[in-house]
C-alpha cells in the first residue's frame, strides 16, 4: 500500500482520516501544522499528500506552493481537503497546485475512492 500525508490540525478530523486510510492499509504521517508538514514531504518517501487549507502556522496554499516550486516535474498527487467548498476555492486549490479537492465532511468511501483513483492513475498523467 502507500505512505500518505496528512496536513491536518484538527486531530479529531486527522484521527477520523488516519482511520479510514490505515483500515485500508495505507501507512498515513500527520503532521498537525504546514511548515512540518513542507518538511515531511521534502525529507521522507510520500506517494500523496492530503493537505488541509487552513492551517495555524503557514497556509495550504503556501505550503503546496513551495512544493510545487521546489519540484515543478514532480508528480505528488496532492488533495485539497477543507471545508470550503465553493466555486471559488476550488478553482482556486487546482491553481495553485492541487489535483484534487475534497470538502469537509466527507464519507469515508469518497476519500478512499479519490485516494485509490490518485494511486492507480500513472504519474506522469496526475498533473
Amino acid at each position: 500500500m502507500a505512505t500518505i500525508l496528512l496536513v491536518e490540525d484538527n486531530q479529531n478530523t486527522a484521527d477520523f482520516i488516519i482511520r479510514i486510510l490505515e483500515s485500508a492499509g495505507h501507512t498515513v504521517h500527520h503532521a498537525k501544522r504546514g511548515l512540518e508538514g513542507a518538511r515531511w514531504a521534502r525529507a521522507c518517501h510520500t506517494d500523496l499528500v492530503l493537505m488541509d487549507i487552513d492551517l495555524p502556522d503557514v497556509n495550504g496554499r503556501s505550503v503546496v506552493l513551495s512544493l510545487r516550486r521546489q519540484n515543478p516535474a514532480s508528480a505528488l498527487p496532492i488533495i485539497a481537503v477543507t471545508v470550503q467548498a465553493d466555486e471559488e476555492s476550488i478553482k482556486l486549490a487546482k491553481g495553485f497546485g492541487c489535483n484534487a479537492f475534497l470538502a469537509k465532511p466527507f464519507l469515508p468511501e469518497d476519500l478512499l475512492k479519490l485516494v485509490d483513483h490518485f494511486l492507480s492513475v500513472p504519474k506522469d498523467a496526475q498533473l
